[in-house]
């Protein structure tokens, strides 16, 4: 599983430069990547079977690998989401990916409204929430927007279910067994399934800005609350940064912003050993045969523990496991 660096540009929109900028975290590894030739191999083969599969799994690679095309992206998670209704995964990325303005709205976003049934599926999850605050706030309907942020604030989770993407496109590589097969198929399948955009993350952000439209005091309690929710329990490490930073940003007091300093740097440690235990399994794939098969029963573990843990409590097991392994000292 790979750490993302993109959300830092979302970190300074809330909160200006200084909360980025005072991270105290020593220089890691760089980012762990497959050898290109190998990635691109995989990638490939998933591209023609998700193409000529019929499966919700296929259409949910599709839409993920739609990266310049939103409306063959919503096209394919809201078939998927058809085919398997049960699936909170494809649900939730239906929901991210139709907030997303457009004139007129998106055919399948009007029809299925997948926003406002994630939220009451996923009752207990602030995360859709968010998103309907969001959209009130763009339809200039202030007082929903608080009234959502009230209703989010007394939530205990946010949750994306991001990385259940990697086990939909191993579904979909466990139909090219040649390809299944390679030692850096389970690496690809993480990487692959984790690339959509954390979109509640950042709609969190902006709609909890001290200076955003519609912002009382109220609203303002509501937004440290949800704050303090994604810091301390939500499922990807974008969302907990996301989260002490909103913090940091309703906060002038010093002693406060110490505090969540040292939250933020603690976060990052855990993710540099993540990165630091991924880029040893990587590494692992380029020794001999009894290494590269380790590494990839590791990877493939992780692939399983995506399933029913947030990335941190994953990010762990995979440092434990790549430890007992001798991959990390």
């Amino acid at each position: 599983m790979r750490v993302g660096r993109s959300i830092a540009g979302v970190v300074v929109a809330v909160c200006g430069a200084a909360f980025a900028q005072t991270a105290i975290v020593p220089d890691g590894p760089r980012i762990p990547s497959l050898p290109e030739a190998a990635f691109e191999r995989i990638d490939q083969a998933l591209r023609e079977r998700a193409a000529s599969a019929d499966s919700a799994d296929a259409h949910f690679v599709r839409g993920l690998q739609a990266t310049m095309d939103p409306g063959a992206r919503i096209a394919d998670y809201a078939e998927a989401y058809r085919r398997e209704p049960a699936e909170i995964l494809f649900l939730a990325s239906l929901a991210d990916a139709c907030m997303l303005r457009a004139i007129p709205t998106w055919a399948e976003c009007a029809a299925l409204d997948p926003i406002s049934r994630w939220a009451a599926r996923d009752a207990t999850n602030a995360r859709p929430r968010m998103l309907l605050a969001e959209r009130a706030r763009g339809r200039g309907d202030l007082a929903g927007m608080r009234e959502h942020l009230a209703h989010a604030a007394g939530l205990p989770r946010f949750d994306s279910y991001r990385a259940r993407g990697g086990a939909a496109v191993w579904r979909v590589l466990a139909g090219i067994p040649a390809i299944v097969a390679e030692p850096e198929a389970p690496f690809a399948a993480v990487a692959i399934g984790a690339a959509r955009a954390d979109i509640a993350t950042v709609e969190s952000a902006l709609v909890c800005r001290r200076d955003a439209p519609g912002m009382t005091p109220d609203a303002g309690d509501a937004c440290r609350q949800v704050a303090r929710t994604m810091a301390d329990r939500a499922d990807t490490f974008e969302a907990r940064r996301v989260g002490l930073a909103i913090l940091w940003s309703w906060t002038d007091d010093p002693a406060a912003r110490a505090r969540l300093a040292a939250e933020r740097n603690a976060l990052e440690a855990t993710g540099l050993a993540c990165r630091r235990a991924e880029l040893a399994l990587i590494e692992g794939l380029n020794r001999d045969a009894g290494s590269r098969a380790a590494a990839r029963a590791i990877e493939t573990g992780a692939l399983e523990d995506a399933l029913s843990l947030d990335e941190p409590s994953a990010c762990a097991k995979l440092v434990a496991r790549a430890k007992e392994a001798r991959f990390l000292p």
